[in-house]
């Protein structure tokens, strides 16, 4: 039996404290067993940051959950997730402008 290919999905977060929320994302992301593909962070003129990510997860992985389980610490201040296609996620560059599937946070 052929194992499932992996899915595609850009993290875009928002953190006022780049090292704390870097690290909490990339280290929850290997703890779920997530592949990392890309990391990238922007800083805006406020000072905040922003971490973008491409992640690799499993077939069945939710869009949802992934963002529930990934934005959880008070360092993230705003976090969206959303399923790349195939084509974009051989592209480089992490996120998408029309994402298959997205999921954003209040």
């Amino acid at each position: 039996m052929q194992p499932e290919q992996r899915r595609s999905v850009s993290v875009t977060a928002t953190t006022s404290d780049p090292f704390d929320g870097i690290v909490r994302l990339v280290l929850d992301a290997a703890r779920f067993g997530f592949g990392l593909d890309q990391v990238a962070m922007t800083t805006h003129p406020d000072g905040n940051r922003t971490i973008r990510m491409v992640l690799e997860v499993q077939p069945s992985a939710d869009c949802a959950d992934l963002a529930d389980r990934l934005s959880r610490h008070p360092a993230i201040m705003d976090l969206r997730i959303a399923e790349l296609s195939r084509e974009q996620s051989d592209q480089p560059g992490v996120a998408a402008s029309h994402p298959a599937n997205e999921r954003m946070l209040p």
